[in-house]
């Protein structure tokens, strides 16, 4: 099994976390690509004593440290999140196909069955992510093929978990530089901008799996039901990979969510890439958090003009 992370140095323990969690569940070899540009050889090697002390290998994958520094990157997000689209490019040949995880991952099962999906044609597999009934990044609560301008009831996929068919994209020539002419002509449109981009170039070769595979557990607490979610969705118990999206992450002390327990339980493995104890006062900070939010949303509303 191939898999591809992409990440800067800050997100490396937290890639180790969601690399331990897979390895855990899964016992076929591994090999680990990483593709990096601002990670210092001693954390590196960490990486590299982690991942082959469990049996598996370890590919680091240097990008040129300017190759995005044009690239649009917002809110939480990084430069790295483009490395991904260079995977046909800078894998081995021999690669056909290789799984790209977010490093905000928790993997609970076997993702065997998943990896080895036929690809019936398309480059992509991945799941969908419909907008949040409370996300004010969706105007109007308007799906984001209206946002994006694509075609009527087009699909829209979430590129945190991405089974990439490397074989037909070199096959059909892809070119990150199509990616960036997207994100240019639709800059002002543009939300996520690799993930808007993604979905726009790749619209017609996206097979879509089911959501058990990137789930996404702020749902539970948004109660997204208005783009095609069932209830039997939102109460679904047993997902393979939960992917803790959005800003607040389960290594926070601001989280709370069913699954950050679990999460952290892998995540304090990793005291010497810079593993912090969480606060003893964590329910007291979280709910005080919580409170501040509350309030301060209360007066935003509550302010003429806005």
């Amino acid at each position: 099994m191939n898999v591809l992370i992409t990440v800067s140095q800050n997100y490396c323990r937290y890639s180790l976390t969601m690399l331990k969690s897979l390895f855990k569940h899964n016992k076929c070899p591994v090999t680990v690509y990483l593709m990096y540009s601002r990670i210092d050889d001693p954390t590196l090697e960490k990486m590299r004593a982690n991942i082959e002390s469990a049996g598996n290998r370890f590919e680091p994958l240097r990008v040129a440290d300017d190759m995005f520094d044009d690239a649009p990157v917002n809110m939480h997000f990084t430069k790295e999140m483009y490395y991904r689209l260079l995977a046909s490019r800078m894998l081995p040949e021999s690669e056909e196909r290789v799984l790209y995880m977010d490093p905000d991952i928790l993997i609970r099962g076997s993702v065997e069955e998943f990896y080895h999906l036929p690809f019936d044609g398309n480059m992509l597999i991945a799941m969908a992510d419909p907008p949040q009934m409370n996300d004010p990044k969706c105007p109007d609560n308007r799906p984001h093929y209206i946002r994006l301008g694509m075609p009527e009831g087009s699909r829209y996929i979430n590129s945190g978990v991405l089974l990439m068919n490397l074989k037909l994209m070199r096959e059909k020539g892809f070119d990150v530089n199509s990616i960036f002419e997207i994100i240019e002509a639709k800059k002002k449109d543009l939300i996520y901008p690799d993930q808007d981009a993604i979905n726009i170039y790749f619209q017609d070769s996206i097979k879509i799996w089911k959501n058990l595979y990137n789930y996404n557990p702020g749902l539970l607490a948004n109660e997204v039901v208005k783009w095609g979610l069932s209830k039997k969705y939102r109460r679904r118990e047993n997902p393979i990979i939960v992917h803790f999206m959005g800003p607040v992450k389960p290594w926070s002390i601001h989280y709370r969510n069913k699954y950050c327990f679990e999460y952290q339980e892998v995540y304090r493995e990793f005291a010497p890439l810079g593993y912090r104890l969480l606060c003893p006062f964590r329910p007291v900070v979280a709910v005080c958090g919580y409170v501040l939010t509350v309030v301060c949303m209360i007066l935003h509303v509550q302010r003429p003009g806005k």
